[in-house]
């Protein structure tokens, strides 16, 4: 099959090994739409220290020799080719999208498929996944759409996991996918106030279309500063709906921002962490204590984030298109992965292996 491998600081098209044979409830899907997800560009600008973090966190899921080749990409869509004898609820040919993760067969690890040697990702033909993870795409969503379901599930998610209610204010740090995921999720869930903090003009922009109360420039204006201000002129107040609590979605994984929050959010405000460095990063406990804010890196309950997301997207609450921001074939990755790196042109680069997505 055809897939773009990374070595070395270099992707490469190439014909590579045929995926394993499907395993107990396992299937195997044509790839037609496979996003590159900030995870990626992590995992290709440093592949050894992405690696030695996951080895650190136990987190075998995405572990892999980085003196060997990978075919990154776990945003997908497709239609299904094969399934395991087992798999009852999904059939060859149905337009399917989830999350890429899959059983190693030879050590009965689950894998997310991209951080494998062995299981390659969506930038290529073919994936093979574990079909408890898989959902059908619903009727009059293209494929190229319903592979935004995954980063944007992480903003949904993490909304959830956060306790948001309708007296309490959102600051999200950051607007790329999971950001912008983030604020769509924060305005479904009635949050009092929603602002956004990004320095990209076009991703400003993107967050105003999804639903932003109030977008800063943070290269301009501190935009807790801005949220001060708010609260003086009376905007933060049982009267108006608000009082509640404000809780900042660090979403930029920007090195010292986890820092910078905990020494001036407003006492009594809570941190969510959607997206982190794989750096080192140095902060003083008692600050955070003294000023009792609570930082939370993902823990709590959720019920159907994937779905909801999905849901969205098929009526038409989120505007799909605005997202994605360009459009590559297989031999166009390695440019793409060099875009995305400076973020003032794109958000969501989607990889077409087929050429197009329905």
């Amino acid at each position: 099959m055809r897939a773009v491998q990374f070595l070395d600081d270099e992707f490469a098209l190439a014909e590579v090994a045929d995926l394993p044979t499907l395993g107990p409830g396992q299937i195997r899907i044509d790839i037609h739409a496979c996003g590159i997800c900030g995870s990626d560009l992590s995992a290709s600008k440093a592949p050894c220290r992405f690696v030695e973090v996951m080895h650190a966190a136990r987190y075998p899921l995405a572990e892999f020799d980085p003196n060997r080749p990978i075919v990154l990409g776990h945003e997908y869509a497709g239609l299904v080719a094969e399934t395991a004898d087992d798999v009852t609820d999904l059939a060859v040919g149905d337009r399917v999208t989830g999350l890429g993760i899959v059983t190693d067969t030879s050590t009965g690890i689950p894998k997310i498929i991209g951080y494998s040697n062995s299981y390659h990702g969506g930038f290529g033909d073919q994936i093979v996944v574990d079909a408890v993870w898989v959902r059908h795409v619903p009727d009059g969503l293209s494929l190229e759409h319903a592979a935004l379901a995954e980063p944007l599930h992480v903003g949904e998610l993490h909304m959830q996991r956060s306790g948001l209610t309708s007296s309490d204010s959102a600051l999200v740090i950051g607007c790329g996918t999971i950001g912008l995921g983030a604020i769509i999720a924060a305005k479904a869930r009635g949050a009092h106030r929603v602002i956004a903090s990004e320095p990209s003009p076009k991703r400003r922009e993107l967050a105003k279309r999804m639903g932003a109360d109030i977008v800063v420039d943070p290269t301009a204006e501190d935009p807790i500063d801005v949220w001060n201000r708010f609260v003086a002129d009376g905007g933060d107040t049982l009267e108006s709906g608000g009082g509640g609590t404000l809780i900042a979605y660090e979403c930029s994984g920007r090195q010292g921002m986890i820092d910078t929050l905990l020494r001036t959010l407003p006492f009594d405000s809570r941190i969510q962490v959607l997206a982190a460095p794989f750096a080192d990063e140095t902060i003083v406990p008692v600050i955070g204590q003294l000023r009792r804010i609570a930082i939370n890196f993902g823990h709590g309950p959720t019920e159907r984030a994937y779905e909801i997301v999905l849901e969205r997207l098929a009526d038409g609450t989120v505007d799909a298109d605005a997202i994605i921001t360009g459009r590559v074939g297989l031999e166009g990755v390695a440019d793409a992965f060099t875009a995305l790196r400076s973020p003032d042109d794109h958000v969501k680069i989607m990889v077409l292996p087929r050429g197009t997505a329905h």
